[in-house]
């Protein structure tokens, strides 16, 4: 369990320590203290969310190096990132699989009148969408593919059945997409990191789509880690993804919504139950077929 007690102490650490930060990094920006000035070069925001979620965000970076040497990882290797030469054509196929996925439940809510087609945009728009969407989904794929998939869940099976390690590792991935409110706050003290933390949690009571969310994103992370495991490298869940950012993000370029029900969500294809059977359907398929992959080998590099 020397893995699982790394990995909880590396999360505790992350939020502890950007609730401790988060308020001397606010106190310094808008300080005329010496002891504090120097923190004036920073841009000045009342949102003291920002704060918060920068030095959580540049904690949980640093704080990467530790878990590496307490875990003893020897290589990014055994991350997923074996040598891409020869491995390459599973990012193709994951960049499809995303992109088909989400773009037939997109299809969905079009042909039940649920979203329909914007016609409004600009030519302008076009090409900020592109050059958003595509740096969103190379960035964030990367970036989340190599925390959940390839540490996380890659840790957590060390200490566990690693179809046990994907759900746990599913279900802390679907939970951080919850800490993402940004509340007012009036008064900033030595406290407000923690105090003001409770109020960062998703507004539950008033989102009827938040369950449909949870499950989906749970549902995703199964996936995702299944991908990595099946395959022996993170190229392909890289690739699905990139492919789901790429489809949500366009989907919500292209439409907007007419009908919010639950059934059919609200801001994204992913926040409604249309998505849940088609995300079920693989993420049962890729935990449960059969056919099993190797490990990758050790002695590859990047």
């Amino acid at each position: 369990m020397r893995n699982t007690i790394a990995i909880l102490i590396y999360i505790i650490g992350a939020f502890s320590g950007a609730a401790l930060i988060a308020p001397i990094v606010w106190m310094g920006v808008f300080s005329d203290e010496p002891l504090l000035s120097f923190l004036n070069f920073l841009e000045p925001h009342d949102d003291f969310h920002r704060y918060f979620n920068r030095c959580l965000l540049l904690l949980s970076l640093s704080g990467l190096w530790i878990l590496w040497r307490i875990t003893q990882i020897k290589s990014w290797q055994e991350l997923g990132w074996v040598k891409f030469k020869g491995n390459s054509r599973p990012l193709g196929y994951g960049i499809l699989i995303g992109l088909a996925s989400l773009t037939a439940i997109a299809t969905l809510t079009l042909i039940f009148d649920a979203r329909e087609f914007r016609n409004d945009i600009q030519h302008s728009e076009w090409i900020q969408h592109g050059i958003n969407t595509l740096g969103a989904a190379i960035l964030i794929g990367i970036m989340e593919e190599t925390l959940f998939r390839g540490m996380l869940f890659g840790l957590l099976k060390r200490d566990m059945d690693w179809r046990t390690a994907a759900a746990i590792s599913a279900l802390i991935y679907a939970s951080v997409h919850f800490i993402d409110q940004k509340p007012t706050i009036d008064t900033i003290s030595w406290s407000s990191g923690f105090t003001a933390f409770p109020q960062f949690i998703h507004d539950f009571k008033n989102d009827p789509h938040w369950l449909a969310y949870y499950s989906n994103m749970i549902l995703a992370g199964l996936i995702l880690a299944g991908v990595f495991q099946r395959t022996g490298n993170i190229y392909c869940s890289i690739g699905i993804h990139a492919g789901w950012i790429i489809a949500l993000k366009t989907n919500g370029f292209l439409t907007h919504p007419i009908n919010t029900h639950v059934l059919w969500g609200k801001d994204r294809t992913s926040d409604g139950w249309v998505a849940t059977p088609l995300l079920g359907i693989m993420a049962w398929y890729i935990l449960y077929s059969n056919e099993r992959r190797p490990e990758p080998e050790t002695n590859q590099t990047v």
